[in-house]
């Protein structure tokens, strides 16, 4: 997620800020240093970003800004805005442009975004199609699957990465964020997190 009003930064950004090539930033694993602030879309594996006012403060050895609350204007990409609206992300890709809804882009790299503030309204006022409620999130007819969802398979990996973070921040000894924070950093409802958290601990 990219909070509201903040032009994130890629790993060349990070590198500018720190005053050294891409180069020497990767050779040394700063990205990956505990202390180091998380990107702002941990969940994906490549195009990572960075809130830029973090990186400065981390530079500076000041504290790290704290997490913003949800805003209307923070940028979602599909998989957190699918998250968000209740549907699988193919079901999403495939009904954003036929709901009118507008992607945007940000400078660090070329993946489409989403506000939440439109995402939300434009799927609370989706008319529903015959047979199915007004105002039903998924527009599609629905189908008796016999294998999981597409996306569940990526709903796992986010649930056993966010476990991860957190094992992690325990083992450092650092202070978890309550599930409110968690919802704002993963781009999903504070249910969600509370259901990967139960997935988690049931796992152990």
């Amino acid at each position: 997620m990219i909070p509201a009003g903040v032009e994130p930064v890629n790993a060349a950004g990070v590198a500018r800020i720190r005053g050294v090539t891409l180069g020497t930033l990767r050779n040394a694993h700063v990205l990956k240093k505990p202390g180091f602030p998380k990107p702002l879309n941990p969940h994906r594996g490549r195009d990572l970003v960075w809130d830029p006012a973090a990186i400065e403060a981390h530079k500076a050895g000041q504290p790290l800004p704290p997490q913003p609350e949800a805003s209307a204007d923070d940028l979602l990409d599909d998989f957190e805005a699918a998250a968000v609206v209740g549907v699988s992300v193919d079901v999403f890709a495939d009904q954003a442009n036929r709901l009118g809804l507008t992607a945007r882009s940000i400078n660090a790299h070329n993946l489409r975004y989403w506000r939440r503030g439109d995402l939300i309204k434009r799927y609370e006022r989706a008319p529903g199609q015959p047979g199915k409620p007004t105002g039903a999130k998924d527009l599609t007819p629905r189908k008796k699957r016999t294998t999981p969802a597409p996306a569940a398979g990526k709903t796992d990996q986010r649930a056993a990465s966010l476990v991860a973070y957190l094992a992690g921040l325990d083992a450092t000894g650092s202070p978890r964020p309550n599930t409110t924070e968690l919802a704002s950093r993963c781009g999903v409802s504070v249910r969600t997190i509370q259901r990967w958290l139960v997935r988690g601990s049931h796992s152990e």
